[in-house]
């Protein structure tokens, strides 16, 4: 319904400018709150956005956890024998008198006395543990896969969401890893090393690929982790890593 004009013209006006000014002010208006109304619509939908990327976020976590440990038991119950290696012999239990002395330095045992390990299956000249995995190729979760050989383990990553070039992320990758290589005892290993603790050892692309990591075991093993990249399109990609348990010297 069209609006009357009340407003005086001059003579030979046919549009009524003050009628004309108005109705532009009123569209404005209007445009106005329609702008707000669709900024408070699109900050809705952000909110619930970003709320659900970070129930997600937390989900993958938990079910990327589970799924290492799942993978860790099944890996543990498909090798018997390393099972039967990681169990503590019948040894008697030391006296008051030695706990001291198996706590210090192995400088402090007779020269013909075998180093105290975290294992008591371990004796010199072997290794104190040993991969979990069956000889072969196994398949770990999130599509990363591992060749156990008879000295080393190649675990191979080149995935979109994996491979990376970042130290941080590849540390994160190498500590929910190794657990399901070597089993759920390595997790104690890892945590004596504060976060951050294995990038510093080296730039990821160019020193670790040459020197390797190092994961204290006991005063005479540690495991030994060699980065691998391959060429990407803005600079080289780590995208597997070939890890062993070796002798603290080598």
């Amino acid at each position: 319904m069209s609006q009357v004009c009340t407003h005086e013209r001059r003579p030979g006006t046919t549009v009524c400018l003050r009628c004309r000014h108005a109705a532009r002010a009123e569209a404005r208006l209007r445009l106005k709150r329609l702008f707000l109304r669709g900024s408070a619509v699109g900050v809705v939908v952000v909110t619930f956005i970003a709320a659900g990327l970070v129930g997600a976020t937390a989900i993958r976590a938990k079910v990327d956890d589970a799924a290492a440990n799942r993978a860790a038991k099944a890996a543990e119950s498909s090798n018997p024998a390393q099972q039967a290696a990681s169990t503590p012999s019948s040894s008697p239990a030391p006296s008051p008198s030695t706990g001291k002395q198996a706590a210090g330095s192995v400088a402090h045992l007779p020269a013909n006395a075998a180093p105290v390990t975290h294992t008591a299956t371990a004796t010199r000249g072997t290794a104190p543990i040993a991969p979990v995995l069956p000889m072969g190729s196994s398949d770990l979760p999130d599509g990363v896969t591992a060749l156990r050989g008879d000295s080393d383990v190649v675990v191979s990553f080149d995935l979109t969401m994996v491979r990376t070039r970042r130290a941080d992320k590849f540390e994160q990758f190498v500590r929910s890893s190794l657990p399901v290589i070597y089993g759920r005892g390595v997790r104690d290993l890892l945590a004596r090393i504060p976060y951050g603790g294995l990038a510093s050892q080296g730039e990821l692309l160019t020193e670790l690929p040459r020197r390797g990591m190092r994961i204290p075991v006991t005063g005479e093993w540690m495991i030994r982790l060699f980065p691998e990249t391959r060429p990407g399109q803005d600079g080289p990609l780590v995208i597997r890593y070939r890890v062993a348990v070796v002798p603290t010297g080598e």
